[in-house]
């Protein structure tokens, strides 16, 4: 799809209520099985940010977390979507939450997995950051592919991938500067001060009521962020997938599936008819 001077590639399968997927540094591989499972009851949407997974290489400078937000409102306004369930993961609830402040009468809710929607704050998370964007690091990462080899491991998307599976998430990791924009993500996350104070603003304020669910691995919430999203949000409900780690999406499609499955036929539809009665 062609979006302005940009270009992105997108998955759009199955019919209903719609579930917008949003990732970004990594690829939309992750939400492969989980759209497997509900694509028979929603209508599931993910893209690929310019310049990551099958997307092409961004027109003009990389593409930051706040260009990123702006042009999934374009994406979305392109596609005529409204009452959308946002499904986040890691940096895409930067920026997801960053096009729901923005257009929050199309947002429905939130599922935030493994996630954060505020500036970094704590010392060991902006300790990480600032190594992992760290230009020696990013040299390193971009010659070995060291970082996405170790993602397609057991400990992140990889304990239920076959070996071709493996192969498949790792292809677009091909292209160096693929890893080099990994982390120019992670540097934007300790940069974007603009994005967060709208963050900030709207979780606050026009968010703060929308129903929100999270789920984490049982072994990667070392931040508390799951703690801190039911300190923000009212309307919030969480699950722990055991033994899972940073892509419980991926660990636990299964249980993924059909929580989010339960939950949006709950809750979100409550809430629209509470805010959209008749629609």
């Amino acid at each position: 799809m062609k979006l302005g001077e940009q270009s992105v590639a997108y998955v759009d399968e199955g019919k209903g209520s719609t579930l917008l997927f949003v990732h970004t540094g990594m690829w939309s591989f992750i939400f492969r099985d989980v759209i497997l499972r509900l694509r028979d009851d929603f209508r599931c949407i993910t893209l690929d940010f310019p310049g990551f997974g099958l997307s092409p290489d961004p027109a003009g400078d990389d593409l930051g977390l706040e260009a990123q937000a702006q042009l999934l409102e374009r994406f979305v306004i392109k596609l005529g979507l409204d009452d959308l369930t946002l499904i986040m993961h890691d940096l895409g609830g930067v920026v997801g939450t960053g096009f729901a402040a923005s257009r929050p009468d199309l947002i429905a809710a939130f599922v935030m997995s493994n996630t954060f929607v505020w500036k970094p704050d704590s010392k060991k998370l902006t300790r990480m950051l600032a190594m992992a964007s760290r230009k020696p690091i990013t040299v390193l990462d971009s010659g070995t592919r060291l970082i996405p080899r170790l993602t397609a491991g057991k400990s992140g998307v990889g304990l239920r991938l076959t070996k071709s599976g493996r192969k498949a998430f790792l292809g677009p990791f091909r292209d160096r500067l693929r890893i080099t924009r990994f982390h120019s993500m992670l540097r934007d996350a300790l940069q974007a001060d603009d994005l967060y104070t709208r963050l900030e603003s709207a979780t606050s304020g026009v968010l703060s009521s929308r129903p929100v669910l999270t789920i984490f691995g049982e072994k990667n919430d070392p931040f508390d962020f799951q703690e801190r999203h039911r300190a923000t949000f009212a309307d919030h409900e969480s699950l722990v997938i055991s033994n899972g780690n940073h892509f419980p999406m991926m660990d636990d499609p299964d249980l993924f599936a059909a929580t989010v499955r339960e939950w949006v036929r709950r809750k979100v539809t409550a809430y629209k008819e509470v805010e959209h009665p008749g629609s």
